[in-house]
């Protein structure tokens, strides 16, 4: 069963009345949020479930989640090779454990690096990740790449930034989080991190099925990302290389 809510609240009535009634014999909870309620909720009724996302922040329940922080760490790292010292990152909604995560990565490998870094939060819509882009690349000292949270937020970044007359790559590169085909058809192509999301949810069943069958807790992290380069990324021309150490982790909304 899949089903569609609003908010959090109405998620933890639809648990509480599925339990109620024995419409299901678990839950696998997604999106986990800072100080999530839903956690608290689902261990108060005994509803079976695996949450998708930690490991913090998961009480006693099962998990699976995606090693944010080493794949953020390998595409910082990666631009930094390529010579870039002022990278910006559009990330997705503020609250949600693995966009902190990652920008708590973002944040500690740019101060390591010496990286002048900006971070623009959005809703995950084309026309946030339009809007973000927009305005950082109208800074005084504007990002020479920028990494993005989701694939639709990149497709539109590299939209906004071709219409204001950028060269893709040679006057900016750009990085999309979660590959897809929509990377892979525009022009350049979206350098990415490519992920097995089958695997993924295959572990996340798997775990659901150990806690109802053995009452095992299985706390796995899923398989890691591979970053993949295509044509969005490469060197910064050198007349841009200007870095401004000491503001890695700036944030904005």
């Amino acid at each position: 069963m899949l089903h569609v809510v609003a908010d959090i609240d109405a998620e933890i009535a639809v648990y509480r009345r599925w339990w109620a009634e024995r419409r299901v014999d678990g839950v696998l909870v997604v999106d986990l949020r800072l100080d999530d309620p839903r956690i608290a909720e689902l261990e108060r009724l005994g509803v079976p479930a695996v949450v998708v996302g930690g490991p913090r922040g998961v009480g006693g329940l099962p998990a699976v989640w995606i090693e944010d922080d080493s794949e953020v760490s390998e595409v910082v790292r990666y631009l930094a090779r390529l010579g870039h010292r002022r990278i910006a990152r559009v990330a997705g909604i503020s609250g949600l454990s693995y966009t902190e995560a990652r920008g708590e990565a973002f944040a500690r490998v740019a101060s390591e690096l010496k990286l002048s870094a900006y971070v623009l939060s959005t809703d995950y819509t084309k026309e946030s990740g339009a809007s973000a882009t927009r305005q950082l690349l109208t800074e005084p000292s504007p990002p020479t790449a920028i990494i993005f949270d989701n694939d639709v937020l990149a497709v539109a970044g590299l939209g906004v930034a071709q219409e204001m007359g950028l060269r893709i790559p040679d006057d900016l590169s750009l990085v999309a989080w979660d590959d897809s085909y929509y990377c892979q058809v525009v022009h350049p192509a979206l350098t990415a991190m490519a992920r097995d999301v089958s695997d993924h949810g295959t572990r996340a069943v798997n775990a659901l099925f150990a806690l109802l069958e053995k009452g095992t807790i299985t706390r796995v992290p899923g398989a890691r990302g591979r970053l993949t380069p295509r044509g969005s990324t490469g060197p910064v021309p050198a007349q841009r290389d200007q870095g401004h150490p000491g503001t890695a982790g700036r944030r904005r909304t």
